[in-house]
């Protein structure tokens, strides 16, 4: 094991009961020094790479720039609820600066990954597979940084040294950075099914997305993006080798299993940031926030009078809603009990998941517990109340603006699954989708409508037909098609605000935006970087 020639401070962490797929830690002492790397086994220097992903994709952090700011999310304020000093209006409006909370707290997550995983490259022998992991966690913490802030602070991946300052990679030089660190590590990466460790699948995924994106990388605030013929078909390569592979399928009974507390090694995920139910609580920081960001308070109805846990804070918008075939996708609604007053077996219940729209009906409970019938099999359904003064019923409606009408107006999301009847909020199993396969098939789709050869139709009637039968195939596929195709797939999954961009929608007008500024298409880096860190320059637009 190679030792790194600067002392620094690092969190020892743990594994426990590790087996192929896991990758939990348990943190148990804090300490400085060279000779804690000399001893310490590989997977213990890997864990805080690993973790800090957790962090970046929390629900306030890279998801909350990526969905709120876009066309298919929004926070409004309720009453004197949720107005956060304006972030999340800011978010919407596009009229963030250089101080707002949440892109400040991203560049901090991204900045904590950049740095655990080149201590993790500094500290582990070339050629093996956690090293090669490491490189493949510091080239995606390089693509988020690229991708959101357009500048990545980067010490390289050999004779690293911390004592210097960073690099700034910007553009093009990034692109080529990220491809050639990944490259030099495929055949180290493993092969075959494991969602949460970063393989040879992964790699290919992101190198595909980087490549996708690469126009608008090296030309930001560009008019209109040239996407180059290289560089589509190296999209279209990279993801048919996945595709290929056999090693993942795409989903065919159940779209909302892949956002279930066991969807890790589902067939059709490919890499994943992986969440853990314990009782370790990680700080608002699991994907479950994001679903119980998108409910009422009080889903779970008390007749005591008391509320489970929840959130009434966000919900999408009727611009988005209205490209949907509501009727027949079955990626909008799946209703896992009737939305109505009644009762149902206890073992039936689970939460309606897709968009949540009118009148919602959840179980009866009693101090946080569901109330069991007499019977001992069945639960009553009743109506849902919102957490606020009038003890509203939870009516969402498709209208909504930022400063809300009351807590009830906007369509919830109930996309990522609550475990179990009581409050979920952090500590959850549902493992955060980062690559998955309907993503490689619609971006070769795109690529090769881009690039004018091949059969994207194909590609996108895969996604189509995988989630509704051969009668939800569509008759011809144009790159229009493929982005809303994107936004019916991936909606509540990180993906709107780099979609919207790269198909040029990201200065158009949806309810209560009405900004075009360009300059918006990146966030600003924090003040505290930029003045500490040579090198690293506040973004364009940004004081």
């Amino acid at each position: 094991m190679k030792k790194q020639s600067i002392i620094f401070s690092i969190i020892l962490a743990v594994f426990f009961g590790f087996q192929s797929c896991d990758i939990d830690e348990k943190i148990i002492d804090e300490a400085s020094g060279e000779d804690l790397l000399t001893n310490a086994e590989p997977l213990t220097l890997l864990a805080p790479a690993y973790n800090n992903m957790r962090r970046v994709y929390g629900h306030r952090w890279f998801f909350a720039l990526q969905t709120f700011s876009a066309d298919e999310g929004i926070l409004p304020t309720r009453g004197s609820d949720w107005f956060d000093g304006g972030v999340f209006q800011e978010l919407h409006r596009h009229d963030w600066g250089s101080t707002h909370r949440y892109t400040t707290e991203t560049f901090g997550h991204i900045t904590a990954g950049l740095a655990t995983a080149t201590q993790a490259i500094g500290s582990l022998e070339e050629g093996t597979q956690e090293h090669a992991e490491a490189v493949g966690l510091l080239s995606h913490f390089m693509w988020v940084a690229l991708d959101a802030y357009g500048q990545v602070p980067y010490r390289g991946i050999t004779d690293i040294n911390f004592s210097d300052d960073p690099q700034i990679l910007k553009g093009a030089e990034a692109v080529s950075t990220i491809i050639a660190n990944l490259e030099s590590v495929m055949s180290s990466l493993p092969t075959g099914k494991n969602t949460v460790r970063f393989t040879q699948d992964a790699a290919k995924s992101l190198m595909a997305r980087v490549y996708l994106n690469k126009a608008v990388y090296e030309d930001r605030y560009a008019s209109n993006f040239s996407f180059s013929n290289e560089d589509m078909q190296k999209v279209i390569d990279l993801t048919t080798d996945v595709i290929s592979s056999g090693t993942h399928d795409l989903e065919t009974d159940d779209y909302f299993s892949m956002f279930d507390p066991d969807n890790e090694n589902h067939p059709e995920i490919i890499w994943s940031a992986k969440n853990e139910k314990t009782s370790v609580r990680i700080s608002g920081r699991s994907v479950s926030r994001n679903t119980t960001n998108g409910l009422s308070r009080g889903l779970l109805y008390k007749v005591d009078g008391g509320w489970e846990e929840g959130s009434d804070a966000g919900c999408t918008l009727p611009e988005f809603l209205d490209k949907f075939d509501s009727a027949n996708d079955p990626r909008y609604y799946k209703e896992n009990y009737p939305n109505e007053a009644g009762t149902i077996p206890l073992a039936q219940y689970e939460i309606n998941r897709g968009f949540l729209e009118g009148q919602l009906f959840g179980i009866k409970t009693e101090d946080g517990a569901a109330v069991i019938n007499d019977d001992q099999t069945t639960i009553d359904i009743v109506p849902v109340q919102l957490f606020s003064r009038d003890l509203s019923f939870a009516n969402h409606t498709r209208d909504v603006s930022l400063i809300a009408a009351n807590q009830s107006v906007g369509v919830r999301v109930s996309k990522w699954s609550i475990e179990g009847l009581g409050a979920n909020r952090d500590d959850t199993g549902v493992d955060i989708v980062i690559f998955r396969l309907a993503d490689l098939y619609l971006m070769r789709a795109e690529a090769k409508l881009r690039l004018g050869s091949g059969d994207a139709l194909a590609d996108v009637n895969a996604v189509r037909v995988a989630r509704g039968g051969s009668g939800f195939a569509i008759g011809s596929a144009t790159l229009e098609d493929v982005y809303d195709e994107r936004g019916f797939e991936f909606y509540w999954e990180y993906h709107r605000r780099t979609d919207q961009i790269r198909f040029g929608t990201w200065e158009d007008t949806w309810t209560d935006k009405t900004d075009t500024d360009t300059n918006m298409r990146i966030f600003p880096i924090p003040p505290g970087p930029v003045a500490e860190t040579p090198g690293l320059e506040q973004n364009p637009g940004y004081n």
